[in-house]
């Protein structure tokens, strides 16, 4: 039952908790000092300094559970071996900080954090069965224990957001009431301050001093029998009663699973084994045979899961998350045939095994990362073979085209570009030059730069799911600055130096007119922006100029610089500038159309 601490049973548990868990809130604190130093400085650019920073930030966030989880295995050691223990810790952290990502571009490939997640989450598990690997519990008294540390870290992260909201509504108060200039960022800061704190300490606080003594409450909360019957029993049978279902029509029907199943299966997945556990304190030993068809129905799921990721894999080759899934089958369908066939079977074994699938996931030749580099490079090599054999690489087919640009985008996002230098040698190195001629920075993308050589422009899923449904492909552009845009009910002012008059403009094969002058945008595949006075004239392509964006940068990402969105040209009888805000360009039925919207500046 819930009690409210006096002030000395605070401090005492305070004091218990500092002596007990000193490298974890240092590592807290570490960690928030660092964070407080990005928001005051406001980095952009992790270079230098701030790159080892960042570098520790991540260290430190992970050594908080590493010192928890090593804490707890070393108090069931002797005082002798206390020490090789922790320095094993130091050496692990030491490890990680220096398998990190030793430049600022590699940190801005999508593994970082896909990995760091996963491995924070390892760690965070272990915490379960830390103190259990030399000596076991029942599972009853074993539960109690497990339940009290997930408890502990959901009433931590509970009730940090309701002192952070009650704070940050105090700290407002005394801002508007005394008339004071309180900068938004120290706001930030000092909710940092108060998760490392009082977040950490108060779950640290609520981990059982010893974990081997715990036993199972012979009364449970009410509240906990409410929720578990209530809640997550029938949560379990609407799961079991959709999923089944399902398998049912796809075994009449003969069709394939959708996409979304495997994700619906993990789901399913989750809640059947939380409702497993936490029917522990509630049915007796010998009156728990039935949950032994919970497990039943879980195998029996995990070979639909197979079924589902294993469509996907062949289709589209291997990733991280198809892997993750893959290996989270593997795990379900093993745990289940432990429970199954093993009577004394024990509930630690659900999360130590399920730490081995994480490590082994994000560790060595067989981790998600290798697995699925070698598979997509392997895929994207076939699919160049397959390439080669059409005359005009711009004529293969839609979908071949898409999936070599797909490919491309997620070896370069996931993996920096390194495997596509590989591959592309030539091509990477003529990049490199030519990115440095044009000085386009980051906005010239490499992936669109290899289709463009390779004879074909870059196809997106969008551009490929617009064509399935209309025989449609669009390519649109915009910039990552937008002057005319109504921003909190403020526009900005253009520069109109050097010409004599600007119009805001939207075309779609439309004419504009003003003081004599005609602007036309021609129909048809050309795309010629025609401006004309009289007997004057002067024309820009910008159909050409739409196919250099194409080749050139990524569409559906930040945007890209306004000067790349901007085209000038002059005569004798005219200076145009074209700053472009959004252009947008589709093909159908061999038919080519353009749209844009920006500012149009002439002089006469």
């Amino acid at each position: 039952m819930f009690t409210i601490p006096t002030s000395n049973e605070i401090i005492t548990k305070s004091i218990q908790t500092l002596k007990r868990f000193p490298l974890v809130l240092l590592s807290s604190i570490i960690l928030s000092f660092i964070l407080i130093y990005f928001i005051e400085v406001e980095v952009n650019k992790f270079t230098g300094i701030n790159l080892i920073l960042v570098k520790l930030a991540l260290s430190a966030s992970l050594s908080i559970f590493i010192f928890t989880g090593v804490t707890l295995f070393a108090e069931t050691l002797s005082p002798r071996l206390h020490l090789f223990v922790i320095l094993g810790a130091f050496v692990a952290i030491i490890t990680y900080y220096m398998i990190l990502p030793q430049t600022a571009e590699e940190f801005n490939a999508t593994t970082v954090p896909f990995k760091h997640f996963f491995v924070t989450f390892l760690f965070f598990i272990a915490l379960l069965w830390a103190p259990f690997t030399r000596e076991s519990l029942n599972n009853e008294d074993y539960w109690e224990y497990a339940k009290g540390v997930l408890f502990a870290f959901s009433m931590s992260i509970s009730f940090t957001f309701i002192l952070i909201f009650g704070v940050n509504v105090a700290l407002y108060a005394v801002e508007t009431l005394f008339d004071l200039d309180i900068d938004t960022k120290h706001y930030f800061e000092l909710d940092l301050l108060l998760v490392a704190i009082f977040s950490v300490a108060y779950f640290l606080s609520q981990i059982p001093l010893k974990p081997l003594k715990s036993k199972a409450s012979t009364n449970p909360p009410k509240i906990e029998k409410f929720y578990t019957k209530w809640i997550l029993t029938p949560l379990s049978i609407l799961y079991f009663l959709i999923l089944y279902a399902y398998t049912f029509k796809i075994l009449t029907t003969l069709e394939l699973p959708k996409g979304i199943l495997a994700w619906l299966i993990v789901a399913f997945s989750i809640v059947l084994i939380i409702t497993y556990l936490f029917w522990t304190h509630f049915v007796k030993t010998k009156e728990s045979r039935w949950r032994r068809w919970i497990w039943l129905a879980l195998f029996f799921q995990t070979l639909m899961l197979f079924g589902a990721i294993s469509i996907r894999i062949s289709e589209y080759s291997w990733t991280e998350s198809r892997y993750m899934v893959f290996l989270l089958g593997v795990w379900l369908a093993g745990i289940s045939l432990y429970f199954l066939f093993y009577k004394r079977a024990q509930i630690k074994w659900i999360f130590i095994s399920l730490s081995i699938f994480i490590a082994l996931s994000q560790f060595g030749l067989l981790s998600a990362y290798s697995i699925s580099k070698n598979a997509q490079i392997e895929r994207l090599q076939g699919m160049l073979i397959s390439l080669k054999s059409y005359k005009e690489t711009s004529q293969a087919p839609l979908k071949l085209r898409y999936e070599i640009s797909d490919s491309l985008r997620y070896l370069h996002q996931r993996y920096r570009g390194e495997p596509l230098k590989v591959i592309f040698p030539k091509i990477s190195q003529e990049y490199e030059l030519s990115k440095s001629k044009k000085s386009l920075g980051n906005s010239y993308y490499f992936p669109n730069f290899i289709t463009k050589k390779l004879g074909f422009r870059a196809i997106n899923r969008w551009d490929y799911r617009n064509y399935k449904e209309g025989k449609k492909e669009t390519f649109t552009f915009y910039t990552n600055h937008d002057p005319y845009s109504n921003t909190q009910g403020y526009r900005e002012m253009l520069n109109i130096k050097d010409y004599d008059y600007m119009a805001q403009i939207h075309f779609h094969n439309q004419k504009i007119y003003f003081n004599d002058v005609n602007v036309t945008l021609s129909s048809g595949n050309n795309n010629q922006l025609c401006i004309s006075q009289s007997d004057k004239n002067i024309t820009i392509d910008i159909g050409s100029f739409m196919q250099h964006l194409i080749e050139n940068f990524s569409q559906h990402s930040d945007g890209i610089e306004p000067q790349e969105l901007t085209i000038k040209k002059e005569n004798k009888n005219f200076k145009i500038k074209l700053q472009l805000n959004t252009i947008r360009e589709e093909y159908f039925d061999g038919n080519r159309t353009i749209e844009f919207d920006g500012a149009f500046f002439i002089k006469l």
